[in-house]
């Protein structure tokens, strides 16, 4: 028989069941795209201070005990203190590295959907060392006024909503008391925060530099000047902030979210594997039918193919006509008033998700090979 038999008849006259199957998949894609923008706002949160902020602002700390043992260049036999000056002296004459400036600092904390991260920003003792910072990380003060008396800190816009805070409010108060009042709102690519240190409340004494990406691999340059560094220094630049970053935003989020998706689909496919097995089952007499008149076991196969590419393509589409506005909605309704950054657009994650889809067909041709195998003509309907 010539004529190809028709998927859409099932279909179109099956709408309650198929419904039921396309709606089962579209909430499942759905949920999984949706998981996976709130999941990966902590790799998007996490990107300007770990990927951005380190392209422009270093940190060091070298101890007296690793400056004793190095044989620095051009300082070989120079006590701790004279190696030390000759390190700052050739970092600060370097083509791109602006300013060096030992500097009390505090930790501006972004809270994501998953995790949390803490970046260090300067407290420097005038109001023109402050200028210079902002001018560096290219950063606009938006609202409020510089620092100008002790104590006085500008936060980045976004740590402010993060953190559910404005002008005139005190800073990291459950730590510090009435120490830290936010006296500017700034806004950066990077979200840098700055301010004056007050007595000696903070989190730690270090070098801050000021580099072009170029000079970000501070490591290497103590390296090249003959300095053996050891686990009680502090080096913190852009090669140091890029593993942090892979190890602890992208590896670890991808495993999640990996982890999320397989629980959800092997649910899914589990559930569309019994339901497929139950309406084959309901259909025998249909496909017996169709062998009795003349049709070929491989043509009803590629009838029930069809069926299936119709009821998971719709599913598929359907699910993201439902993800990504949901996804923008959860965006502007939730994520940025709470000051999280999110992406709501993820390429590779709907071609996973489409990667899925030809996953479970694969695993569904199991039981559908079974009922082609079993097909019997009408004269035999009752074996």
């Amino acid at each position: 028989m010539k004529s190809n038999l028709s998927a859409w008849k099932y279909v179109k006259n099956n709408k309650k069941s198929v419904a039921t199957m396309i709606s089962a998949l579209a909430l499942s894609f759905a949920v999984i795209y949706i998981v996976h923008v709130l999941l990966m706002t902590s790799v998007e949160g996490f990107k300007p201070m770990l990927l951005e902020y380190p392209k422009k602002i270093g940190f060091f700390d070298l101890s007296e005990k690793t400056l004793a043992k190095s044989a620095v260049k051009g300082a070989e036999d120079a006590t701790p203190q004279e190696k030390m000056q000759v390190i700052y002296d050739a970092l600060l004459a370097k083509d791109g590295v602006s300013d060096i400036t030992w500097a009390q600092v505090l930790q501006a904390n972004y809270q994501a959907v998953v995790g949390n991260w803490s970046e260090e920003f300067p407290l420097y003792t005038t109001k023109e060392e402050i200028e210079r910072y902002l001018e560096h990380t290219g950063a606009k003060l938006v609202g409020g006024r510089l620092p100008e008396e002790p104590g006085d800190v500008i936060i980045s816009s976004m740590v402010l909503k993060n953190a559910k805070l404005s002008i005139g409010d005190w800073f990291l108060s459950d730590r510090y008391g009435e120490t830290f009042r936010i006296v500017g709102e700034v806004e950066s690519d990077c979200m840098i925060s700055a301010g004056m240190p007050n007595h000696h409340y903070n989190c730690g004494t270090y070098y801050i530099v000021q580099y072009d990406e170029k000079n970000s691999d501070l490591r290497a340059f103590f390296e090249e000047m003959g300095v053996e560094l050891g686990a009680a220094d502090t080096v913190s630049g852009l090669p140091e902030h890029r593993q942090r970053f892979l190890d602890e935003c992208e590896n670890l989020i991808g495993d999640i979210v990996g982890a999320i998706s397989a629980v959800v689909m092997s649910f899914v496919a589990l559930t569309m594997l019994i339901a497929y097995v139950s309406f084959l089952r309901n259909r025998v007499n249909e496909y017996c039918l169709y062998a009795s008149i003349g049709y070929r076991r491989w043509e009803v196969y590629g009838m029930m193919l069809r069926e299936m590419l119709i009821i998971f393509g719709i599913g598929f589409f359907t699910g993201l006509v439902i993800a990504l506005p949901a996804a923008f909605l959860v965006k502007a309704a939730i994520l940025e008033p709470a000051g999280i950054v999110s992406v709501v657009w993820y390429p590779g994650m709907i071609a996973r998700l489409g990667a899925i889809v030809l996953l479970i067909l694969g695993v569904l041709q199991i039981p559908v090979l079974v009922s082609i195998w079993r097909i019997r003509t009408i004269d035999r309907l009752e074996d």
